[in-house]
């Protein structure tokens, strides 16, 4: 088949928007395929905007939907190398579904992101957008050869960046890895010795079956914006909290496990605290009380299930040195 037919057949499928499409698309874009697959572009635009014609005979494929919460629901399953999102959307406005899909971990900001747009935004309107990680502008009707130029160049980022953070970013949940954990660890602990200050860890376990969606974000948003979070697995998740003593720690997983709670358990899938079970370990002064901070992370997975319970949350658990066996385990 010629791209000029791939390209298509990709659109006469995906017009459809039916989900053996989105199976097919996730698995011809699966990083891991020995040949490098063509671009994936996702146009969220109203009919009339329609830019299907200024790809006929080129190498990519297009993702066309005509509103922001399909193309919500479309980055689920394929990963787009850029997104083009109409100025106005028939249920909301592009900024409004640029902010929708980068609340999604996995597109984050790394995505490049441009607004179709009739008229050369303002200034304030081109501040808002930055804000909701928009990238740059399209005029509509875009010259074509210009437009595949530009989405060369924000391909070509959209890969490079894909490169620098392969194996550290988890592309599941686009959270840290377990090596990038422990490698920010090691950062953190080298910073907080100098400053004499505190570390912790919490770890998040979710008792899900199949994993919450939206977990990953809901820690996220709820951690600090000094803290640093990963996944450890599709049901656990670790925060590493810098100048955080015990205290600190119980108080920021009772913020996140609150989070987790309200939000996932209106769902049903966390419907009580049993459910989700939180592990913790800190040292106040790294300096004066040194530890490898990778086994300040082993000590806070290993205390979810064997650790001493805080009193009045038999959830939450500290780590305690008496019952664990964690050496020698590896993160």
């Amino acid at each position: 088949m010629s791209s000029a037919q791939h390209c298509r057949a990709a659109t006469a499928i995906i017009s459809h928007a039916d989900r053996s499409a989105r199976l097919l698309l996730r698995s011809h874009c699966d990083p891991m395929t020995a040949a490098p697959a063509p671009p994936l572009i996702l146009i969220a635009a109203n009919p009339e905007h329609s830019l299907a014609s200024v790809f006929e005979g080129r190498n990519y494929i297009v993702v066309q939907v005509h509103t922001g919460t399909l193309a919500g629901e479309w980055v689920r399953d394929v990963r787009p190398d850029t997104i083009i999102i109409d100025a106005e959307l028939p249920d909301m406005s592009g900024i409004d579904a640029c902010r929708l899909l980068h609340s999604d971990l996995r597109i984050g900001h790394t995505v490049p992101t441009l607004i179709l747009a009739p008229n050369k935004p303002t200034p304030d309107e081109r501040v808002a957008a930055l804000r909701a990680g928009v990238w740059d502008f399209l005029l509509y009707p875009p010259d074509p050869e210009e437009l595949l130029l530009t989405l060369d160049t924000y391909v070509q980022a959209k890969r490079n960046i894909d490169v620098a953070l392969a194996g550290l970013v988890d592309p599941a949940t686009g959270l840290h890895t377990r090596p990038a954990l422990a490698r920010r660890a090691r950062e953190l602990g080298a910073l907080m010795s100098r400053a004499r200050g505190g570390l912790a860890c919490v770890v998040f376990a979710l008792d899900a079956d199949p994993a919450e969606p939206k977990a990953g974000s809901i820690v996220v948003r709820s951690a600090r914006v000094s803290d640093v979070v990963g996944a450890l697995s599709p049901t656990e998740f670790a925060v590493l909290a810098p100048g955080t003593d015990q205290a600190g720690a119980v108080k920021l997983a009772k913020r996140i496990g609150g989070a987790l709670r309200d939000v996932v358990g209106a769902s049903g899938s966390l419907a009580s605290a049993p459910a989700l079970q939180i592990g913790y370990d800190a040292v106040p002064n790294l300096k004066y009380s040194p530890i490898d901070p990778v086994a300040l992370l082993l000590r806070a997975t290993t205390a979810v299930r064997t650790g001493t319970p805080e009193p009045g949350c038999s959830w939450m658990r500290r780590f305690d040195e008496a019952k664990a066996a964690y050496k020698g385990a590896g993160v």
